[in-house]
């Protein structure tokens, strides 16, 4: 089967997608390769790549951008970096193709409806098929009993911890989650939030954490790749209905990201 093929299933679908500004394309490399094996992973790293090399796979699928920035103002190092990756991909024949805008919203086994699921908590439905964000029905908990039923419900995508932002003992009712980066606090509020679930580069401390301080609504903080790891896992299951005669390997990205208490020592 072509590279292409597998394209034009996921380009077919997604009328929240507006197809003339969209992610979603072909990064490096062309859709005319055959290929038996997709890598679907969160994003591209060089250690994906490397593992791509190695299983002699020539396509990967991708959430987020592998080069880093966009545009021609950026670092040097990165511009280096990013010649470097590319130069490795196109070496190897390796196309990668990135599904992100299709993903976040595609109803129950995408991004945003995915991590809703995985967090176990009774979530009302979006708004609307162009929303992000999700909030859930009304129950009774301290801010510390929340973040521990969270911290349960991520452990699986080597996420063992939070950040809580905001009073532990404080009584919420209604939490509000986004997805991915698109955690707009105020949002949330006015949709009922009164504690809200974000990820590490989706506030900031000079608008957000104060805003949300000013108003009493705790913040719990996990990273980004831990919000949308669910979604992309079942991106993977997806295509393998799709195409029952292609092996799609999800690979769940390893960021390290570890949470260190005063003077513990890891072994």
């Amino acid at each position: 089967m072509k590279i292409q093929e597998i394209i034009d299933c996921l380009e077919s679908q997604g009328e929240w997608v507006n197809r003339q500004y969209t992610r979603d394309h072909v990064l490096v490399g062309n859709g005319d390769m055959e290929i038996e094996k997709v890598i679907v992973c969160w994003v591209a790293t060089n250690e994906v790549i490397r593992q791509a090399i190695q299983e002699q796979c020539h396509f990967i699928i991708t959430h987020e951008n592998p080069f880093y920035m966009s545009g021609t103002s950026i670092p040097t190092e990165i511009l280096y970096s990013q010649r470097e990756k590319m130069e490795l991909l196109n070496k190897h024949q390796i196309t990668i193709y990135r599904c992100h805008d299709l993903w976040d919203l595609y109803p129950q086994i995408g991004v945003r409806d995915q991590w809703a699921q995985l967090l176990d908590l009774p979530f009302k439905n979006a708004s609307s098929m162009h929303s992000y964000i999700r909030v859930s029905q009304p129950f009774d908990m301290s801010v510390q009993e929340l973040a521990q039923h969270i911290i349960r419900n991520i452990e699986m995508y080597d996420e063992f911890g939070v950040e809580v932002i905001g009073n532990l003992q404080q009584t919420v009712h209604c939490l509000g989650i986004g997805t991915g980066a698109c955690t707009d606090i105020i949002e949330m509020y006015h949709a009922g939030a009164d504690v809200c679930l974000v990820s590490d580069d989706g506030i900031n401390n000079w608008v957000h954490t104060q805003w949300a301080m000013d108003h009493q609504i705790p913040l719990i903080v996990v990273n980004h790749l831990t919000s949308e790891a669910a979604g992309i896992r079942r991106l993977s299951q997806y295509l393998s209905c799709q195409f029952p005669n292609i092996e799609f390997q999800f690979i769940k990205n390893d960021y390290g990201i570890h949470h260190i208490e005063k003077g513990a020592v890891t072994k």
